[in-house]
């Protein structure tokens, strides 16, 4: 792949990922709810799941994502019922965790809300088979070109979203006073359900489209 192919794929990838999506709300709002490190463990939950759904599209499943197409409707459901379930339980508790102590359950099970929100969300999937194939210059074997376009667009997505979270949790740092709790929780909550709605709604357009 010869460099002006390649920068014009970074250019095309990082518009992408730079806009938030349903991972990235997720890793702001545990962030800024429970600091830093709970934003990398959500970090590292959602690269991993996109490390695999990566991985799916450079194998060359393009055929079974398709026949899969109505499961992929189904599995994204879910994926927006958990995100609301999170944002509801994120305002109810509002206020409720805001010692150390209470949060470090928190990091735990921050790397699988991170993991099952990333999977049940296959955008990333879909962008890689839609567009990388048109990153494709011939002057290499076609799966190299694929690898590196796999791995950059995955490294860019770790750096902005490791971004993402120390930048929340620096603001949940100056709202960690106790009268500021409610206000930092429920605004995490707030953020989830949010995206839960946005996503619906796009859901919901989709199906009226077809």
């Amino acid at each position: 792949m010869n460099s002006g192919v390649y920068f014009a794929f970074i250019a095309v990838a990082t518009a992408v990922i730079v806009i938030p999506g349903p991972s990235v709300l997720l890793i702001v709002a545990n962030a800024l709810q429970n600091g830093a490190r709970v934003g990398f463990f959500t970090v590292a939950g959602t690269s991993i799941a996109m490390a695999i759904q990566l991985a799916i599209a450079v194998a060359g499943l393009t055929s079974l994502v398709t026949q899969l197409a109505a499961g992929q409707r189904l599995i994204r459901w879910v994926g927006i019922a958990y995100l609301a379930w999170l944002g509801i339980r994120r305002w109810r508790g509002a206020g409720t965790d805001s010692t150390a102590a209470a949060r470090r359950p928190h990091r735990g099970s921050a790397f699988g809300e991170g993991f099952l929100v990333s999977l049940t969300n296959p955008t990333t999937m879909l962008f890689f088979l839609a567009f990388f194939p048109q990153f494709l210059t011939g002057t290499v074997p076609p799966e190299t070109e694929l690898a590196l376009m796999a791995m950059t667009f995955w490294l860019l997505a770790l750096g902005f979203d490791c971004a993402y979270a120390a930048l929340a949790a620096r603001i949940g740092k100056a709202l960690h006073e106790s009268r500021w709790a409610v206000v930092r929780d429920r605004t995490a909550g707030l953020i989830l359900l949010v995206a839960a709605l946005a996503l619906a709604l796009a859901r919901i357009r989709e199906t009226t489209i077809v």
